[in-house]
């Protein structure tokens, strides 16, 4: 469920459910605000005179997943300048992991602008993970430092730039028990626009950190 394979969907096979999403390199769209924008197979079978050993099969069975703990929507999200932006984002971010691990994707799709790819592939991602009685646990993300900025002249998004830290993560599915991802360090830029009175996501950068972050 790393940050950087968010943009690619996630199938059955490609178990690393979150490498549609837990977050971010193939999906993501490139809505930079500064930039107006924010394999061949070998089969083996058994000859019919011989018998044939029983194939290693997968425990069927999902245990529940644990209680995901949603966050807490912060107060400046309330305001309509760039605190309110860079609060928008860093909730949204912190979203993340309670998706994939709850399948509650309420807040995530009232959040997500409709040309936001990032967003789109997170979704398809959590809704297939939990349609297979799956879910993900861990990937908590740490952040570490925000900057935001005003929408340049011609353009209707806020630019904000995160540091995040996200911690390994595991999911659990019948096709893929207990497989782990990695978590790793980011730099994710958001473009935020407000509209109606609500902050929406129109897109999600991201990139490696500075050498310096």
């Amino acid at each position: 469920m790393a940050l950087g394979e968010g943009r690619r969907r996630v199938t059955v096979r490609a178990v690393a459910v979150v490498a549609a999403v837990m977050m971010l390199a193939a999906c993501s769209a490139t809505a930079d605000p500064a930039e107006s924008t924010p394999s061949g197979t070998a089969t083996a079978s058994a000859k019919p005179s011989e018998p044939t050993e029983p194939s290693a099969t997968v425990d069927p069975t999902v245990s529940a997943p644990p209680e995901a703990k949603k966050p807490e929507r912060p107060d400046a999200m309330r305001r309509d300048d760039v605190a309110g932006a860079e609060a928008a984002a860093q909730y949204f971010l912190l979203l993340y992991p309670y998706v994939y691990a709850s399948g509650d994707l309420a807040e995530w799709e009232a959040m997500s602008h409709p040309e936001c790819v990032f967003c789109a592939g997170v979704f398809e991602s959590v809704e297939e993970l939990h349609g297979r009685g799956g879910y993900a646990e861990g990937g908590e993300i740490a952040i570490e430092r925000v900057a935001g900025r005003e929408p340049l002249d011609g353009n209707d998004f806020y630019r904000v730039d995160i540091s995040a830290s996200e911690a390994s993560s595991q999911i659990n599915e019948t096709e893929a028990a207990g497989v782990e991802r990695s978590g790793g360090k980011n730099l994710l830029i958001f473009a935020v626009a407000r509209e109606g009175g609500s902050w929406r996501i129109r897109g999600v950068q991201v990139e490696s950190p500075a050498s310096d972050d």
